[in-house]
């Protein structure tokens, strides 16, 4: 989950659960209500974008979330910040 320059690693101690921080271009990165990271960012190698949490998957909440619309990837990030 670690590519990211504008959010580096170091920031997700520093958030308290439940509490985000997004860079210029809108990618997100957060602390769930249990106090797993959760992280939007843009794709690399395709158009879209992935929303991951850093927890054991369950089957009826997934860790990766990966689309191509922005309110799809919105919606899974702030999910997982309540679901883990």
């Amino acid at each position: 989950m670690g590519y990211n320059e504008d959010m580096a690693e170091t920031d997700a101690p520093s958030l308290q659960p439940g509490e985000s921080r997004s860079n210029d271009s809108g990618e997100r990165r957060g602390c769930s209500a249990g106090g797993r990271l959760v992280q939007l960012r843009r794709r690399v190698a395709e158009p879209g974008f992935v929303v991951v949490a850093d927890a054991e998957p369950r089957p009826e909440v997934p860790t990766e979330v990966i689309t191509t619309e922005w309110a799809v990837a919105n919606a899974a990030f702030d999910r997982l910040m309540k679901e883990y």
